[in-house]
C-alpha cells in the first residue's frame, strides 16, 4: 500500500528536452518532410488501390443496372420512370466514376472526395426513383457507394494530418527566415550605428569651431575701428535712401491720385487720346521699379499743362494740403520729381558702395564663411540624428521581437516533431 501511494506521488521525470542549433533547423525539418510524404504517398497508394477496386465495382453494377431494363419488363408505370430516371441516374454516376484520378496524393483525394460528391448526388436524384423498381441492385449499388465514402473518409485524417504538417513546417521555416533577416540586420546595425555616431561628434566638434570662429570674429569686428565707421556709414546710407524713397514715394502717389482723377473725367467727356495719355503716365509713375529722371521729366512734363486745365476749371478738385501743396507750383513737378529721382539713385549707390566696402573686411568675410558653413553642418548634423534615432528605434524593435521569435519557433518546433525543443543559444 505504501509503494502504491509513494508511486502516485513520487516526483515525475520531466519531458526529455532536445536542443537544436539554429542553422540546424532547416535541415532537421527537411529530413522530417522526407519521411512523412513517404509515409503519406504509401497511404495514398493503400487508398488508391481499394478506391479504385471500388469505383470498378460500382461502374459495373451500375451499367448491370442499365441491363436489367432491356432483360425485363415493366409495369407502364414502372417503365415509364425506368426511361425517365435511369438514363439521368446512369449518366450521373458514370460521369462522377470517370473523373480523373491524378498521381500526386493531394490532388488524388481531391478528385475522390468530388466524385464521391457525384455518386451521392446521383443516388439521392434520380436514383431515389429507381429504388422500387430496382432494389436488389439499388440497395448493392447503395453498399458500394458506402463503401466508397469509408475509404475516402479514412483517407481524409491522413491527408488532414499532412496538410497540417505542411503548414507548420510553412510557419516554421517563414519564422526561421524572419530570424535570419533579423540576424543580417543587426549585423548590419553593430557597424552602422557606431559609424553614425563617429560621424556626430565630428560634426558637433566642426560645428562648435565654426560657433567659436563666428564668437571671435564679432569680438574683433567689435575692436575694429575702421569696422565700426564702415558699419556707420552703412546705416547712415540706408536711413537717407528710406528717407529719399518715402518722400519720392509719397510725392508720386499723390500725383497718381489727382492724375486718376482726372482720367475718369476724360473717359466721361470722351477725350480718349487724353485719358491714354494719363493712364501711361499714371503707370510710369507708380511702377514698382523707380523710373529714369528724364522720363519722368519729359512725360510728366508733357501732360501736365492739360490737366492742370482741369484743375483750374475745377473739374479735377483737389481734396487735402497734400494735393494742393503740390499745385501750388504745377510747372515744378516734373522738376522735383526728377530731383528726388536723382536723389534717391546717388543715395542708393552710397549705400551700396559702402555695403561693398563692409562686406569686403576680410574679418567680416571669414565670418560670413563660417555662417555658411556652420547652417550646412547643422542641416547635416540634424540629419545624421534623426537617421541615428531612427536605427536604433528599429535595433530595439528587432531586439525586442527576437526573444519572442525564439520561444514561437521552439513552440512550433515542439508541436510538429513532438517532444519538448529548445534552440541552443549562440
Amino acid at each position: 500500500m505504501f509503494r502504491k501511494v509513494k508511486d502516485l506521488f513520487g516526483k515525475k521525470e520531466s519531458p526529455l528536452v532536445e536542443e537544436i542549433g539554429f542553422a540546424d533547423i532547416p535541415a532537421i525539418i527537411s529530413d522530417h518532410e522526407q519521411a512523412w510524404e513517404a509515409e503519406f504517398v504509401q497511404a495514398a497508394n493503400v487508398s488508391r488501390k481499394k478506391i479504385l477496386s471500388t469505383r470498378d465495382s460500382l461502374e459495373a453494377a451500375v451499367r448491370r443496372l442499365s441491363e436489367s431494363k432491356r432483360d425485363a419488363a415493366f409495369h407502364p408505370k414502372l417503365e415509364k420512370i425506368v426511361q425517365n430516371s435511369l438514363p439521368q441516374f446512369e449518366k450521373a454516376v458514370l460521369f462522377a466514376l470517370g473523373r480523373p484520378l491524378p498521381e500526386d496524393a493531394d490532388e488524388f483525394y481531391q478528385a475522390c472526395t468530388e466524385s464521391l460528391k457525384g455518386c451521392v448526388k446521383g443516388l439521392a436524384g434520380p436514383g431515389r426513383y429507381l429504388r422500387n423498381v430496382f432494389p436488389e441492385e439499388m440497395k448493392e449499388i447503395r453498399a458500394i457507394i458506402d463503401d466508397f465514402g469509408k475509404e475516402v473518409n479514412l483517407f481524409t485524417p491522413v491527408v488532414a494530418q499532412s496538410r497540417a504538417r505542411r503548414e507548420k513546417v510553412r510557419l516554421i521555416l517563414e519564422a526561421h527566415s524572419r530570424a535570419c533577416e533579423m540576424d543580417a540586420a543587426l549585423e548590419r546595425l553593430s557597424r552602422e550605428i557606431p559609424g553614425i555616431k563617429e560621424e556626430i561628434v565630428y560634426l558637433t566638434s566642426r560645428r562648435d569651431e565654426k560657433q567659436a570662429t563666428i564668437e571671435s570674429c564679432d569680438r574683433r569686428l567689435r575692436d575694429d575701428p575702421a569696422f565700426r565707421e564702415a558699419s556707420a556709414i552703412v546705416e547712415r546710407s540706408k536711413k537717407e535712401l528710406s528717407e529719399i524713397a518715402r518722400k519720392l514715394q509719397g510725392t508720386s502717389s499723390t500725383l497718381v491720385h489727382v492724375m486718376r482723377k482726372a482720367e475718369k473725367i476724360a473717359h466721361r467727356s470722351d477725350t480718349e487720346r487724353l485719358a491714354r495719355d494719363l493712364r501711361r503716365v499714371i503707370d510710369l509713375v507708380s511702377s514698382r521699379e523707380v523710373p529714369a529722371a528724364a522720363d519722368i521729366e519729359r512725360e510728366v512734363g508733357a501732360i501736365l499743362p492739360l490737366f492742370s486745365r482741369m484743375i483750374a476749371s475745377g473739374e479735377v478738385q483737389l481734396k487735402n494740403q497734400e494735393e494742393r501743396d503740390l499745385f501750388s507750383s504745377p510747372e515744378k513737378i516734373p522738376g522735383i520729381l526728377s530731383k528726388m529721382i536723382q536723389e534717391n539713385e546717388r543715395a542708393r549707390e552710397m549705400a551700396t558702395m559702402a555695403e561693398a566696402r563692409l562686406a569686403s573686411d576680410p574679418i567680416r568675410m571669414q565670418r560670413e564663411n563660417a555662417e555658411e558653413e556652420l547652417r550646412s553642418i547643422h542641416s547635416e548634423l540634424k540629419e545624421k540624428e534623426r537617421h541615428l534615432q531612427e536605427l536604433i528605434g528599429k535595433e530595439k524593435e528587432m531586439r525586442d521581437e527576437y526573444p519572442r521569435l525564439s520561444l514561437q519557433l521552439e513552440a512550433q518546433l515542439s508541436s510538429l516533431l513532438g517532444g519538448n525543443w529548445h534552440i541552443a543559444k549562440v
